[in-house]
């Protein structure tokens, strides 16, 4: 599973919110109210790449609903259009315009910038999105199989064990040693 997107070049974190400015009737004055809100600027960046994404997204056969449980890669290329930008300025907006396109929430995704090339006539960023390897506290799912497999014979497995659950969330715990041994294992006579 993999999908690979050409997007428009986000716009730097620096310039994506402005104050929000309400009206105090007392002083006839606008006052800021704290809030920071999505710039005009950020606003038609978001929709383009939005835009952008949808139409691409159509023809794969990307699996969204594996998101929902599972972290993803996120690689980039990135085209700058100067020299003198920073790559981790453009992640917030990115980020945010892709969720509930290619995956159901960006706290799920893992970025990796592979490559800053500079064309200030075609500035864009190339997305990469593949599963990752490891399951929960596990290497891959492979290791994260025969680590069960072995639960299987233990007296907490039939009880819904929490160490199997909270290790394939990714929880660290001290009942699962660092060779991957669980201290409470007690198998079925």
């Amino acid at each position: 599973m993999e999908l690979k997107l050409t997007l428009p070049l986000p716009i730097s974190l620096n310039a994506l919110y402005i104050n929000k400015f309400g009206y105090n009737p007392k002083t006839r004055s606008r006052i800021p109210t704290g809030q920071r809100i999505l710039s005009k600027e950020g606003e038609k960046t978001k929709k383009a790449i939005q835009t952008a994404a949808n139409e691409q997204i159509k023809n794969s056969h990307w699996d969204y609903e594996y998101t929902l449980d599972n972290y993803i890669y996120m690689d980039t290329e990135i085209y700058f259009n100067r020299k003198g930008r920073d790559d981790n300025n453009v992640y917030k907006l990115l980020c945010d315009a892709l969720e509930k396109i290619v995956y159901e929430n960006d706290s799920r995704v893992l970025i990796r910038t592979q490559k800053i090339l500079y064309n200030p006539d075609d500035p864009k960023v190339v997305v990469t999105f593949t599963p990752v390897t490891y399951r929960g506290i596990f290497n891959d799912e492979i290791h994260m199989n025969e680590f069960e497999d072995k639960c299987k014979v233990c007296k907490r497995y039939k009880r819904n064990c929490s160490i199997l659950a909270k290790a394939k969330e990714g929880r660290i715990q001290e009942e699962i040693n660092d060779e991957f041994e669980c201290v409470k294992y007690n198998p079925i006579k």
